[in-house]
């Protein structure tokens, strides 16, 4: 079973951290300065996010955004990349997440999401999701 039990969940939950990530740390700054956006396309349960320094749009308005990257991958690696079980050059070499575009620039930004990472945990205390 998914650990997410439907994408309203994902959506509050992540539109809650992204938005604090965005607003509190150097990740927005970065983002506008490397002109980053990403759409994000999860399944189980699905769910579409598009990420740029404004913050996330979710559903329909975030397939109608340009994305300079698209990943995919389920909820449950994304749940397990917050948790920090995910080594993600390994997922993506493994197809775990399929990427497309300058991937590049997104490993480069994952020193700046250990703040999210750090928080996720109390993320999924909230919205009662298991951290094991």
């Amino acid at each position: 079973m998914p650990v997410f039990k439907d994408k309203i969940l994902m959506e509050r939950l992540f539109g809650d951290l992204w938005t604090k990530l965005i607003k509190e740390t150097a990740l927005g700054k970065k983002l506008k300065e490397n002109g980053i956006s990403i759409l994000f396309l999860v399944n189980e349960p699905e769910m579409s996010m598009f990420l740029d320094d404004k913050g996330p749009v979710f559903g329909q308005e975030a397939g109608a955004k340009k994305s300079a990257i698209t990943m995919k991958m389920s909820g449950d690696t994304v749940h397990k990349y917050w948790l920090n079980q995910l080594n993600v050059p390994r997922a993506l070499a493994l197809r775990q997440i399929k990427a497309k575009g300058p991937v590049s620039k997104v490993l480069q930004m994952m020193p700046l999401l250990k703040p999210g990472q750090e928080l996720y945990p109390s993320y999924c205390e909230r919205y009662s999701l298991p951290i094991e």
